[in-house]
């Protein structure tokens, strides 16, 4: 026989070797899992131990090694020998391990959800424990939430805790939208549920739900967040509108603290030169000054002097920030700011000394109204003071004329136009007079 036939022959008689050898194995294993089949029919625990063993021997005999934990493993959780399958589980090679960690903790949650509702908290731990050792937690999570919100809107509340958990915005999302379909208190719900998500999207929606409510403070709480600048300007905006200054500036001071917390020194810096922009540069400054950036704190330190003609504080400030031209041009026209100083101390002691209107609650809409008893003392005060007001912001509009700088003049408008008389009386841009004293009313020289 030729070298190469023996060669055909020896491979054949190898091929048969392996196969006869695979096929032994093959039965030492069915005979392994034969034997755990009936080692966990038996009730004795010796007994059953004992097969066990036996079982292991034939899996080994077989050929397998760590993987026949698996095997047992999943032959103890059929008999829901939680116990004996971890065991097993923990005994496999790490894929396999975690695998059997998660079937373990599925088989917690089917036991929770179809057993008595007294026993589904402990469950629920187990399964929740075994998903994290499956690292498999979040997944979990979303499986549990979901069981829950299978079982209508009275399990939204635990469906949420395990969503949240499992980072499932999308489902959040879904239920919080559920609420706010529904209107009326649910839309609360709805605002809690947005919260939940943690996201300046969700602080969003949740402050314009309250908002929209008019729970103003539950409102901001949810805007500040989530650092929402828009809705929480909006409401500072509103306050400004309604001349409660101190409080909008608060507001905004609130937010530049949320980013300071956040360590967003970009979003409070976005934030000052938005303020800035509209002439509140003392407020500016603060936020600046939480920005860690000093000099354009100190910066607007100077403008905020300027417009309140505290000029010697102005021009030490400006000298101070390296802007000897602007500290030029305060000295330069002191002669006209002087009595434009005085005519603002003027107006400051008038609005200071005018009657505050209260606001109380209508018993029957529930709606804010100014007290009218109030309405009527402030009314009568504006009446006595007429004369002398229109005199101001005539002069105001006489001296700024006087002013040639464009700049200096934009900072003096900035003081003024806080008064309602200057805006009703004068150009908002050229401080030009636009309304004879014949034509000014009560309520145009309100301050």
């Amino acid at each position: 026989m030729s070298k190469k036939n023996w060669s055909i022959v020896a491979c054949i008689v190898m091929m048969l070797a392996c196969c006869m050898q695979l096929n032994a194995q093959n039965k030492d294993i069915d005979k392994g899992k034969e034997t755990l089949a009936k080692a966990l029919e038996q009730k004795d625990a010796a007994k059953r131990n004992e097969m066990v063993q036996k079982a292991t021997e034939s899996f080994q005999k077989g050929g397998m090694k760590r993987e026949m934990y698996a095997l047992i493993g999943d032959a103890f959780l059929d008999k829901k020998d939680y116990t004996n399958a971890q065991s097993n589980y923990s005994r496999c090679d790490k894929p396999e391990k975690k695998e059997g960690m998660k079937k373990l903790a599925e088989a917690y949650v089917e036991d929770a959800f179809s057993g008595e509702e007294k026993n589904e908290p402990k469950a629920l731990r187990k399964a929740m424990d075994f998903y994290t050792k499956a690292d498999a937690l979040k997944e979990g999570a979303r499986a549990i939430g979901d069981r829950y919100y299978e079982k209508g809107a009275g399990s939204y509340t635990k469906a949420l805790e395990y969503y949240v958990i499992g980072d499932a915005a999308v489902k959040v999302e879904q239920i919080a939208k559920e609420y706010f379909d529904k209107g009326g208190v649910d839309e609360v719900k709805a605002a809690e549920t947005y919260l939940k998500l943690k996201t300046t999207e969700g602080a969003k929606k949740a402050g314009d739900i309250y908002y929209d409510r008019k729970e103003f403070q539950k409102a901001i709480d949810a805007y500040l967040s989530g650092g929402v600048e828009e809705g929480i300007q909006k409401y500072a905006d509103y306050l400004y509108s309604e001349n409660r200054n101190e409080d909008a500036d608060n507001l905004i001071i609130r937010l530049g603290d949320a980013y300071t917390e956040k360590k967003n020194d970009d979003a409070t810096e976005k934030l000052a030169a938005s303020t800035m922009t509209k002439g509140s540069y003392l407020l500016a400054s603060k936020l600046y000054d939480k920005a860690g950036n000093v000099s354009m704190g100190d910066k607007c330190r100077a403008y905020d002097a300027l417009i309140n003609f505290r000029l010697e504080e102005a021009k030490g400030l400006f000298a101070q920030t390296n802007d000897a031209a602007m500290a030029k041009l305060i000295t330069d026209n002191e002669k006209v700011l002087k009595p434009l100083q005085d005519l603002s101390d003027n107006m400051d002691a008038l609005k200071k000394n005018a009657p505050s209107v209260n606001v109380i609650i209508d018993s029957v809409t529930g709606a804010n109204l100014p007290s009218a008893s109030d309405q009527k003392m402030q009314e009568d005060y504006y009446k006595s003071v007429r004369e002398q007001i229109i005199k101001n912001v005539n002069d105001i509009a006489l001296n700024y004329a006087k002013l040639t700088d464009v700049n200096l003049k934009k900072y003096v408008r900035v003081c003024f136009v806080k008064y309602g008389a200057v805006r009703s009386i004068l150009d908002k841009d050229t401080f030009a007079i636009r309304k004879q004293k014949q034509d000014i009313k009560v309520k145009d020289i309100v301050l």
